[in-house]
């Protein structure tokens, strides 16, 4: 924008090639540098609301910006590379260099002219006092502000040092004592100092107590961690875990009731009953879902209909009525503070985000593949939503429609799904699914996990350019021998999964650290660092490795 208008097409942001070339070698007036949005948006390189932009003096319509040609034409490719580039060790190298010329002693005086590094004088801090002068150079000087920006402030004046890359392999060796610094940014699941591997074992099972009495079975509902010990509560109740309470309903009164969930100096007994709200609904609830922060309550009942409410720790607060699943009593819901968003399922299969600030509709997420089924007779029944869940990080949202899984980003773009087959089989679909904070450009992150009717853990990732879903591990260990009912991704580094089943039982599943491999799994490792392997073709060649070797890979990855 120039002026609250539009600039004219020639002087558009259109093309990422030609403002490259500009601003790195033709214009020395070009001075662009990229906005955050380069490494998370790539909706802002679409132009979605068809503006018109105008057509520049060479005939070319402006609309979406013109992407390199290793983009493929995708600008979800584009900003998923460019964040890689940007997290990648070349750039942590040379980071100082940047934040010389920005903000430290490259942006004033001699060494900014040697850097080639200066701008008007009047964008400068503290260059001139813009109150005395004269109201044509002043407002002059407001527009090239608001226009071109202004130089930061400098808080350095020495060089800043550069910052040390640490990696798995030294020497040719692994390096234990680089592993704390490797975690931050390893993807969700994978192994600190190997991210090309992924295993999950068991570590503590416990059976779930809380939140039982009065259910027809013993199926968990809801579980989380309270200063590293495992709490877990039926499948009628939700827990607000800042609060330590839990939501029960399904009840004839048609509400909730507050519990207790875990003891603490206020509050000495689990179960304990603080507070009844009754007719909530006009018919029972079938699910609820607290948010994270405890401060927003969902409920969906067998009416179709679902409920806002605010929790304050005292009293519920109605804000809105949200209807538009026609018919369908609720199944499934989740809430993401982080994005304002509501996501809810029905029996009929229908998938609906909603917006959490406006309380209004926003889209239905289309399942192809129960679109086609439900064209038959009789079989929209076949295909009940049975689980949601929203990446807290991207605000992706993870599926289970039928016995399919699937995956969409904050858009309601389907970018992969997957059903019965190889990976596994109609007779043994996914009871529940959970999604983990994994960003994009973390290609080997694990980004779903689902449970299973026989008691599989399975973990999945995805392959962006191919829009496929990948099966990276499943859990050896099976301390679940029946249908999953709960799951949650706990840990800072998201390497915790909790886990519960319709027998009650719970258990903690923690990513295997490479302090804990044999020398013979060791050895594999440090072969794959050596060559570089990635996931995707870790083990398609294994001629180099031992038949001993082989037999490992095997058990790690399910593979035959």
């Amino acid at each position: 924008l120039q002026g609250g208008r539009f600039d004219v097409a020639d002087r558009l942001f259109h093309n990422l090639g030609s403002s490259w070339r500009s601003a790195s070698a033709e214009n020395q007036q070009d001075v662009r540098e990229l906005i955050p949005e380069f490494f998370y948006l790539p909706e802002f390189l679409m132009n979605k609301n068809g503006f018109d932009y105008g057509v520049t003096q060479t005939g070319k319509t402006i609309h979406d910006v013109t992407l390199p040609r290793w983009a493929r034409g995708s600008p979800e490719r584009f900003i998923r590379i460019n964040r890689q580039a940007l997290e990648s060790d070349y750039v942590s190298k040379h980071l100082h260099s940047w934040i010389d010329l920005v903000f430290g002693y490259k942006q004033r005086g001699r060494e900014a002219i040697v850097a080639l590094n200066v701008f008007p004088p009047y964008s400068y801090e503290g260059n001139i006092d813009i109150d005395s002068l004269d109201p044509v150079m002043r407002e002059s000087a407001i527009q090239s502000a608001q226009n071109f920006g202004q130089t930061p402030k400098c808080i350095e004046r020495k060089p800043f040092s550069q910052r040390t890359v640490v990696r798995a392999l030294k020497d040719g060796n692994l390096d234990f004592g680089s592993l704390s610094y490797l975690a931050p940014l390893t993807p969700p699941f994978c192994v600190v100092g190997a991210p090309q591997r992924v295993y999950l074992r068991p570590t503590m099972t416990d059976n779930c107590k809380v939140g039982m009495s009065g259910q027809i079975n013993s199926s968990v509902g809801d579980l989380c961690l309270v200063k590293g010990q495992l709490v877990g509560v039926g499948r009628t109740c939700t827990l607000i875990i800042p609060f330590k309470k839990y939501y029960r309903f399904g009840g004839p009164n048609n509400g909730v009731s507050v519990h207790v969930a875990s003891t603490s100096a206020r509050y000495r007994e689990v179960n304990k009953m603080l507070s009844i709200h009754d007719c909530m609904h006009r018919a029972p609830i079938s699910v609820a879902k607290a948010s994270l922060n405890g401060m927003w309550l969902a409920t969906g009942c067998v009416d179709s209909t679902v409920r806002i409410w605010k929790y304050d720790g005292q009293n519920i607060d109605l804000c809105e009525t949200l209807s538009g699943h026609e018919g369908g009593h609720i199944t499934c819901i989740d809430i993401c503070t982080v994005f304002g968003m509501i996501v809810t399922g029905c029996a009929r299969g229908n998938v609906l985000v909603w917006d959490l600030r406006t309380l209004t509709f926003m889209r239905r997420l289309r399942h192809p593949f129960k679109e086609e089924a439900d064209k038959l007779p009789g079989a929209v029944s076949f295909n009940p939503a049975i689980s949601v869940s929203i990446n807290q990080r991207t605000g992706n949202i993870v599926t289970v429609v039928g016995d399919h899984l699937s995956v969409f980003d904050i858009n309601g773009k389907m970018l992969s799904s997957v059903g019965p087959g190889p990976d596994y089989t109609a007779q043994n679909p996914p009871s529940c699914a959970v999604s983990s904070d994994c960003p994009e450009w973390m290609d080997q992150g694990i980004i779903a996990i689902t449970g299973h009717m026989n008691g599989d853990i399975l973990l999945w990732g995805i392959d962006y350019d191919r829009n496929k879903l990948r099966l990276r591990h499943v859990m050896p260990q099976k301390p679940h021998t029946c249908r999953i009912t709960a799951l949650r991704v706990e840990g800072d580094r998201q390497d915790t999964l909790l886990v519960g089943d319709e027998s009650g039982i719970m258990s903690v599943c923690k990513t295997l650290q490479l302090d804990h491999f044999s020398q013979q799994e060791l050895a594999v490792v440090t072969d794959e660092l050596r060559m570089g392997v990635k996931e995707s073709d870790s083990f398609l060649d294994k001629k180099s490795f031992s038949p001993e070797t082989h037999n490992w890979i095997g058990y790690m990855t399910g593979a035959d």
